[in-house]
């Protein structure tokens, strides 16, 4: 993948946000039985998500979101699709994950999109 090439439409903001990863549907890559991952966001748009992690995730990986936004009380339930991964330049041991929002029932993706909205105003 050829990280300089920013396929997001949307603006990205430079967040370090807690999030805890619940892999619903996986490839080889990973055993799917109950994995959860604790991890950070490194950045946020409307769209999507980029996140660092001890794992690597196979692309089209399904995974559930619980997002805590620095500043705001909760948590935000989301749901994606991973779109890419690659070894981070930071460390040996992690991996960057490119995530794809998905606008799922039962999901704060919609307060999530009102959120970001409110940035740009």
């Amino acid at each position: 993948m050829d990280k300089s090439v920013n396929r997001r439409e949307q603006y990205r903001y430079i967040r370090n946000d807690k999030l805890f990863v619940q892999i619903l549907a996986a490839n080889e890559k990973v055993d799917v039985k109950s994995v959860n991952v604790l991890c950070h966001t490194c950045d946020a748009s409307i769209g999507g998500l980029r996140v660092e992690l001890e794992i690597e995730l196979g692309i089209k990986t399904l995974v559930d979101l619980w997002v805590e936004f620095e500043g705001l009380e909760g948590k935000f339930y989301l749901r994606g699709q991973v779109c890419w991964c690659c070894q981070s330049e930071n460390a040996s041991n992690l991996y960057q994950v490119g995530i794809e929002l998905e606008s799922a029932y039962a999901t704060d993706y919609d307060t999530w999109i009102e959120l970001l909205e409110s940035f740009s105003n």
